[in-house]
């Protein structure tokens, strides 16, 4: 195998197209996550249980693709193959903004619109995270920790900047920002083309299947005594609290404080932009050593901001404890996906990922699905005490049944 830093030109100048890519790449799904349920919750005035269904069309593809998607990452040269995948990704909004214009927006539209983007970032995700790796090795001598801070950062923080963007569909309409979304993918290609290439590995060419493919990266994942309590505690997080975010929010601004996109782009800055925050100040500094006490301490902060809106506070303090819960959720995110680079061999680099991505977002479609049935039920200021109950009883069989707690980061020579 040749090495990574043999198939780089100029490896300083990937770190900026790499890190331009994911800012272009964000601010596109940032659009996408103030318009999509805007359109579902404020234009269709849908029910909480049929907003969760959306969100959770939406998310339910990564279940059920994200392990191909990595499979077929491990097989292909990354660079050419995200470059593809962007483009695409440009189709699908250019043809829900035509149909909008003309007058056919429904309720089903915007779900087969939503499972096509899932489907398309379950692909997208695990090829572009295979490709940090190799631009950290080669440009920051290979600080993960950093590398992973850096991505994040912009990853969080350009989803802030589309969400700004996203909050004046009320005034410049659905069918313009969804241009303005393939526009910007397209320039995120245009950036994936500017890397240096990045080769699959030899073994790419004599694996069977891409089954025997995704066995042997799950294999590995549940062997591996750091990896295994990571993805347990991303998966049922997610079941507990992607869904709050996703569909009680939403309903939150629209019920209970009479809101509209602007304060639903605020409420998404507010956590994403804490997100963004976090991880950027986190690549200024050393790396964290207890790396698992990190993510579980992080995680007591999402059950906190959820007991705090019980009690109805006014909307800006709602928006203070979305930023509170993003800068904790900055700690956690940052230091699982650096544990899980950190752990994953080249050879099935984006299959790791790609199980690591479904251990993170897999609870997703399951935990919108349940909130939106749970807001229907006992109203949204009740339902989320819900989720506080059982995130408590998941800490503590973390900290009491798995090695996560005493987590730690490899030493230098590991």
């Amino acid at each position: 195998m040749r090495d990574i830093n043999d198939e780089t030109t100029s490896p300083r100048a990937d770190l900026g197209w790499y890190m331009g890519g994911i800012w272009l790449y964000f601010i596109s799904a940032g659009i996408q996550g103030v318009i999509f349920p805007w359109i579902i919750t404020i234009v269709l005035h849908e029910s909480s249980a049929r907003v969760g269904i959306a969100q959770m069309m939406m998310m339910l593809p990564m279940l059920i693709f994200t392990l191909f998607g990595g499979a077929l990452a491990d097989r292909m040269e990354l660079r050419r193959h995200l470059m593809r995948l962007q483009l695409i990704q440009t189709i699908p909004p250019l043809a829900l903004a035509a149909l909008i214009h003309f007058g056919f927006l429904t309720y089903h539209l915007m779900l087969g619109f939503g499972v096509v983007l899932g489907i398309l970032g379950a692909y997208v995700m695990p090829t572009r995270d295979a490709m940090l790796t190799r631009v950290a090795i080669s440009s920051i001598r290979g600080n993960i920790q950093r590398a992973v801070a850096l991505a994040m950062s912009g990853q969080f923080l350009g989803q802030v900047a589309g969400f700004l963007v996203g909050g004046t569909a009320m005034i410049a309409g659905a069918p313009s920002l969804f241009v303005l979304q393939s526009v910007l993918l397209a320039c995120a290609a245009y950036t994936t083309s500017r890397l240096s290439p990045a080769p699959a590995s030899e073994r790419a060419g004599v694996r069977p299947s891409q089954f025997a493919d995704i066995k042997e990266g799950l294999v590995f994942l549940w062997r591996s005594d750091r990896l295994r309590p990571v993805v347990t505690l991303m998966l049922f997080s997610g079941v507990l609290f992607m869904g709050v975010f996703m569909v009680l929010f939403p309903i939150l601004i629209r019920d209970v404080y009479h809101g509209s996109s602007p304060e639903i782009a605020l409420i998404n800055m507010c956590f994403f932009g804490g997100i963004g925050l976090s991880s950027f100040t986190l690549s200024r500094f050393r790396p964290i050593r207890r790396q698992g006490r990190a993510i579980m301490l992080a995680m007591c902060t999402g059950s906190s901001v959820m007991v705090l809106i019980h009690f109805n506070p006014p909307v800006y303090v709602v928006d203070f404890l979305a930023l509170c819960w993003g800068l904790a959720g900055g700690v956690s995110m940052t230091q699982s996906r650096a544990i899980m680079q950190e752990t994953a061999t080249h050879e099935m680099r984006a299959r790791l990922i790609s199980a690591f991505q479904l251990g993170s977002m897999g609870g997703g479609p399951i935990g919108a699905l349940m909130t939106g049935y749970l807001i229907a039920w006992l109203g949204p200021l009740d339902a989320v005490l819900v989720p506080v109950a059982l995130m408590v009883v998941l800490w503590l069989s973390m900290f009491f049944f798995t090695p996560l707690w005493q987590l730690e980061a490899p030493r230098p020579g590991q």
